[in-house]
């Protein structure tokens, strides 16, 4: 008996503590890399807490495990398709809590993302704009 309550015990010190992200997950066997690393599409956006999800735009974001990332916003104006797109390098910081995005050969980062969410199948970020005080949360899943 002292076994099973010893084992119960330790596992679940080893599995509370592998909570990195406020949101979750609380285990996952894949790299946080490779739940990042995936081809994702924006399903949800919040500005401050409230709604600023507008259907009418489809937003891409392609994070490669080469370091590299791509992004696309794109509507119909008038029959036409328009678009917006971005490209760059990618990398973890503070303890793979942050994903900074650089743009071009820039040394400071251009996005700094607190990532609140990481599984294979969702990807919640927010980036605070520290000059207007908002705080913008994008949730991504897979396209």
């Amino acid at each position: 008996m002292r076994i099973v309550l010893a084992a119960l015990f330790i596992s679940t010190l080893l599995f509370s503590s592998c909570n990195k992200y406020s949101e979750g997950p609380n285990y996952s066997m894949l790299t946080r890399k490779a739940r990042l690393c995936n081809d994702w599409e924006l399903k949800a956006y919040s500005v401050s807490g409230n709604n600023a999800f507008d259907a009418d735009y489809t937003t891409k974001l392609s994070i490669d495990k080469d370091g590299t990332y791509s992004m696309s916003k794109t509507f119909n104006a008038l029959g036409q398709i328009q678009g917006e797109y971005s490209n760059g390098r990618w990398e973890f910081a503070e303890k793979d809590e942050t994903l900074y995005f650089y743009e071009d050969t820039t040394s400071k980062p251009t996005h700094e993302y607190s990532i609140k969410e990481l599984h294979n199948k969702e990807l919640v970020i927010v980036e605070d704009i520290f000059q207007t005080g908002e705080s913008h949360r994008y949730t991504y899943q897979p396209q």
